[in-house]
């Protein structure tokens, strides 16, 4: 559902939470009613929980759980008026990782997986007095997306907003906008979904772009998909792009209603091995980033997207893979208006059994309620469906995660249609020689030109389903310059845009070590120069995307240079975001040298 700046309760701020690692909570149905004064069954009442803040996460808000994986209670109550004929919905923009919801005492919906938006109907339940349990589980599971290991911590809880929208009985359940360019002119299409309870129902919607002096009336029915055109002189319509984010307020009306957004309207597209936006060759300088900040850890504020977005402008790019799972809306937004351009991933992620119909279900789930908030961010080019997920066996082919992406890459085309498709794989290469085995992982010898000789890792029908292709492939010192010349050299025959989606190294803030040393500043740096200096000798390479902006939180790395503190050291910034200094200007001197040399 569309619910930008819709008629809305705000319902962030402070709740009452705590955690239930013996689930107490569902086995007393805590919601059904409040407990009897001086019993001591059940075991709780409003004053003996604590306050937390939503959105935001239990593992940055109490010390003693910043550990914690599993279930947790979250207690809200507020009052609320519902406007006559309409309907109230219950939005949850993103919850890690199951949430089950009460309204009132009953139980309103589930939602079975993180990260992505959820919205509950409540029309009915809705009072004038209203007490919501929310019942939160982010225990680790082999059958859920992520699976039982990845490399960011496992912030649970309402990371993201909430809010009660009110909408007409009938209204504008979404719509998507798509831009295509033909000759001389852009066509702008708009495709108006209406909802209702009523299957009968139909309604005139308007669309207006009136800085464009745009308007187009048509008759929409209920499950109906409907689509308005227009055509604009391209010397008559700003095109959004980095240079230029030009964005249009977008207005949709009916008799009942009027939603309005701000979009950008551009075309992206591939052409061979370049990515065209606006019918123009791009190169994407790009890094990596996660949605974890000092203080918030996976809930993102506008202050932290803000100072995000001012790195990501002072190192000079213009592009961000958004890993490794949906943000909060509010990225997408601020992408828009800053002009940087961006992908946006499902966790499918170090998960050998994506292929089972569950995981499948689970992984497209997440990704489809994505598209569905986000597809008119103008910033947003890029769907990736994985990362580090195809497995492959070289004894049994049939041994991989493929029907995983023979599943999800047609239910994202159709969708979504006007984006790109991508996924992050390891390198996307076996040995030939010496044979490669599964234990090596990706670990070849890629130093001289008497290095491992590759060939592709997949078939090639899985690498037709993408229009990029994606690999993560870390080198050390010296290394670069055969090893990402050979990576090229393999993948040219499949004619598509090919982006580096992860490279680079570890690093310990002003660690006092030898420059050799793996978790020096120096070294780290040294890996980056290398890799910007062979970037510029491969034309074909049209991305390139370091790991990462920033040490992320994660109980999986115990090496010194975590400092015992669990955190990964790939960083640009620490994890309190002040910078290391060698690696920082490293890092900028090499793109704008990679900018100066392409002519960007």
């Amino acid at each position: 559902m569309f619910t930008h700046d819709r008629p809305h309760l705000d319902l962030n701020g402070t709740w009452r939470f705590c955690p239930d690692p013996m689930q107490r909570c569902r086995g007393q149905q805590w919601w059904r009613k409040p407990p009897i004064p001086n019993s001591v069954f059940p075991c709780w009442d409003p004053e003996g929980m604590w306050e937390i803040q939503v959105p935001g996460t239990w593992k940055t808000q109490f010390e003693k759980l910043e550990w914690f994986d599993g279930h947790a209670v979250y207690l809200k109550e507020f009052d609320a008026e519902l406007p006559a004929d309409h309907e109230a919905f219950l939005v949850f923009d993103g919850v890690v990782y199951e949430a089950e919801v009460y309204l009132n005492g009953q139980l309103i919906g589930k939602h079975e997986w993180g990260y992505s938006p959820f919205r509950l109907r409540v029309t009915e339940t809705l009072q004038a007095h209203n007490q919501l349990f929310v019942l939160v589980d982010n225990h680790l599971s082999p059958n859920r997306v992520p699976s039982i290991r990845f490399d960011w911590n496992n912030d649970g809880g309402i990371i993201n907003p909430v809010k009660l929208v009110f909408v007409p009985r009938t209204h504008i359940e979404n719509f998507r906008t798509q831009t295509t360019l033909t000759g001389d002119e852009a066509v702008l299409e708009v495709t108006i979904q209406l909802a209702s309870r009523d299957t009968r129902a139909c309604l005139p919607v308007t669309v207006r772009i009136p800085e464009l002096g745009l308007a187009h009336t048509v008759d929409v029915k209920v499950a109906a998909p409907t689509t308005v055109e227009f055509r604009v002189p391209r010397s008559e319509i700003e095109l959004w792009c980095p240079e230029n984010p030009r964005l249009y307020q977008t207005e949709l009306s009916t008799p009942l209603e009027t939603v309005a957004d701000e979009i950008g309207y551009r075309e992206i597209r591939r052409e061979g091995k370049r990515i065209m936006l606006n019918g123009k060759p791009i190169r994407l300088y790009g890094m990596c980033v996660h949605s974890d900040f000092p203080g918030t850890g996976r809930t993102a504020t506008p202050e932290g997207v803000a100072a995000m977005i001012a790195h990501a402008q002072e190192l000079g790019m213009n592009f961000l893979r958004c890993a490794h799972y949906p943000y909060a809306e509010i990225f997408g937004r601020a992408l828009d208006r800053a002009g940087i351009m961006w992908w946006e991933e499902t966790p499918a992620y170090w998960t050998g059994n994506m292929a089972e119909p569950s995981q499948t279900a689970k992984g497209s789930g997440i990704l489809s309620d994505a598209i569905q908030r986000d597809w008119n961010r103008a910033s947003l080019i890029i769907w990736s469906v994985s990362n580090e997920c195809c497995w492959r066996n070289p004894d049994d082919p049939e041994d991989n995660n493929y029907p995983y992406w023979f599943s999800i890459v047609p239910l994202v085309r159709q969708l979504d249609p006007s984006r790109l498709i991508s996924c992050a794989e390891a390198g996307n290469m076996i040995a030939v020689s010496p044979v490669w085995t599964p234990g090596q992982a990706d670990e070849f010898d890629r130093r001289t030109d008497e290095a491992q000789q590759w060939r592709p890792g997949h078939t090639d029908e899985l690498y037709d389903l993408f229009d990029v292709l994606s690999a993560n492939l870390y080198v050390g010192p010296a290394e670069a310059p055969v090893a990402y010349a050979r990576y090229v050299e393999m993948m040219s025959p499949y004619n598509k845009p090919m982006i580096l989606s992860e490279f680079g190294s570890m690093s310990l803030r002003e660690a006092e070590v030898a420059d050799d040393v793996l978790g020096s500043e120096v070294r780290h740096a040294m890996v980056l120069r290398e890799a910007y200096d062979v970037f510029a000798t491969l034309e074909d390479l049209t991305g390139y995307c370091p790991w990462c902006l920033s040490d992320i939180r994660c109980p999986l790395h115990w090496r010194w240079y975590n400092s015992g503190k669990a955190v990964f050291r790939y960083g640009f910034v620490d994890e309190t975001w002040t910078k290391k200094t060698t690696v920082y200007q490293a890092l900028k001197n090499a793109i704008a040298g990679l900018r100066r040399h392409w002519g960007d």
